[in-house]
């Protein structure tokens, strides 16, 4: 009799939960304009990216924390003359023979960019809707950020990767994930756009470092 009530219990209470997603409510990436991107829509989009990573839950905190860094370090050289770097392109140019702080940085979000999009479209395309999605963050990790990490940081990464959330936990159930993969339909193709135009630029001024951290 216990046993069928807690597993009644289990399931209004997975019911119930809500999702920990809801990307509606986020305003996304912003098109390119005449092929540039806007610095400032674009680091505010970035730090919704990474709310999106504090809801898988505590243990992404160093996630969230690296990108977070990376989006304040922009941000203070955008902010050194924001009508020169209006657009990221102008950003790179405007610091490149000056520094490699600001290209690191845009280097190192990119990949956590890279990272979460990949995630994503992962859990779009499947089919199946597998609940599981740690295979989901696993395959994006082998094909985004593992290359650039060393051996212990990819062990760290294996133990915190453990813990993301389920389908349901993060993006829900029936209507709000309908909503969900909706809005994913269209914020995934502008957000893939945006990166394989950063990846371009960092490759033209040849910033795309490959060192292992």
């Amino acid at each position: 009799m216990c046993s069928s009530v807690h597993v009644s219990t289990y399931i209004i209470n997975s019911v119930m939960e809500p999702a920990r997603v809801i990307f509606s409510k986020l305003k996304a990436f912003p098109p390119a304009i005449e092929g540039k991107i806007e610095t400032e829509e674009f680091l505010k989009a970035a730090n919704e990216i990474v709310e999106v990573i504090r809801a898988f839950g505590t243990l992404f905190t160093p996630v969230v924390s690296d990108m977070s860094g990376n989006i304040n370090k922009l941000r203070k050289s955008y902010e050194k003359d924001c009508d020169k770097c209006k657009y990221l392109e102008d950003l790179i140019v405007f610091h490149a023979k000056k520094d490699n702080f600001t290209a690191d940085a845009l280097l190192w979000l990119k990949r956590g960019l890279q990272l979460i999009c990949t995630f994503f479209e992962n859990i779009y395309n499947d089919v199946e809707q597998t609940q599981a999605i740690k295979k989901h963050l696993q395959d994006a990790y082998e094909r985004t950020l593992r290359p650039y990490h060393g051996f212990i940081v990819q062990t760290t990464v294996k133990i915190i990767y453990n813990w993301i959330p389920t389908r349901c936990q993060l993006i829900g159930q029936g209507p709000i994930h309908e909503e969900n993969m909706n809005v994913l339909s269209s914020y995934l193709p502008t957000l893939r756009d945006h990166l394989n135009r950063l990846d371009a630029l960092l490759k033209q001024y040849k910033l795309d470092d490959n060192k292992q951290v």
